[in-house]
């Protein structure tokens, strides 16, 4: 009796703790409108240096198989990720694959600088082990989170890029007078 007792107490605490983690807190989805502003942002910089920034922040976060078209303002790229072995009865083994896949569209804003829209999609990839099926299902990410990385890490890139390729025209000048200027010889006997 008292095995059973303990048993059950034993059974109900690692049910409430597997249990516990799986209620705690759902990343709150976005409404249209919350989406639509959180998804874009301006810069006051060239789109040339946006395009370059926005393909070193998908580097920088991990994304693989990054295409770019400099015409029209597109890049995209897709996270890597590990497939996980699944069973299901009626289908047998299988395959499943998480990965992220980004879309920004870099346009030219004229004297106001460049806007930079990024989309992200969720995409589970599963293959069926019988038949040798695959099929892939996609959902818009609508939470802050993902939004807010990309955007923290452009920020700073456009900000390096923007610091290392400006120069003022004072330093621009006397970085020009310096490249001119031949490096002057010590004397034969002071060397």
């Amino acid at each position: 009796m008292k095995t059973a007792i303990k048993l059950a107490a034993a059974f109900a605490v690692t049910t409430a703790s597997i249990a516990t983690p799986a209620l705690a807190e759902k990343p709150v989805e976005l409404t249209a409108a919350q989406l639509g502003a959180i998804q874009s942002h301006q810069y006051n910089v060239p789109a040339d240096t946006a395009f370059k920034a926005a393909i070193s922040t998908l580097q920088a976060l991990g994304y693989m198989d990054i295409n770019a078209s400099k015409d029209a303002g597109t890049i995209s790229g897709v996270t890597e990720a590990k497939a996980k072995i699944i069973y299901n009865i009626l289908w047998g083994f299988g395959k499943k694959k998480l990965t992220q896949k980004a879309a920004v569209l870099v346009e030219d804003n004229g004297p106001s600088g460049t806007v930079v829209r990024l989309n992200l999609l969720v995409s589970q990839t599963k293959a069926r082990g019988i038949f040798g099926t695959s099929f892939s299902d996609g959902q818009m990410v609508k939470t802050a989170e993902p939004y807010s990385e990309f955007f923290a890490t452009l920020d700073a890139q456009v900000k390096d890029r923007s610091l290392r390729y400006v120069q003022t025209p004072a330093a621009a000048a006397a970085a020009a007078q310096s490249a001119a200027a031949p490096a002057p010889v010590a004397p034969a006997g002071q060397r």
